[in-house]
């Protein structure tokens, strides 16, 4: 099981890659700097974040020990174009 933390204060992006992952990809959601943070503190099963908001990058970058994988995606990406931004980055490919 994968588990993708998408931080988006688009809910459209997140209900979009909801329906595009694929099985066995537990697609979690968040929005803004403190509620990221938040969810991953609370949740160790987290294997990438995606985000549209430079500052969840920072934010992670600076508050999270180790090497958590996140992605910048452009905003207003098309989903399928963020998925396979990390696609490379989740367990199983």
């Amino acid at each position: 099981m994968r588990h993708l933390l998408v931080s988006s204060g688009n809910a459209g992006l997140v209900d979009a890659l909801r329906a595009c992952a694929s099985l066995g990809t537990v697609v979690l959601s968040a929005r803004g700097v403190d509620d990221t943070l938040e969810r991953l503190a609370r949740s160790a099963r987290v294997d990438v974040v995606v985000t549209d908001d430079p500052d969840v990058v920072a934010a992670i970058r600076s508050e999270i020990p180790g090497s958590l994988p996140v992605v910048l995606v452009p905003a207003g990406a098309v989903p399928a174009e963020a998925l396979s931004l990390v696609r490379d980055l989740l367990p199983g490919g």
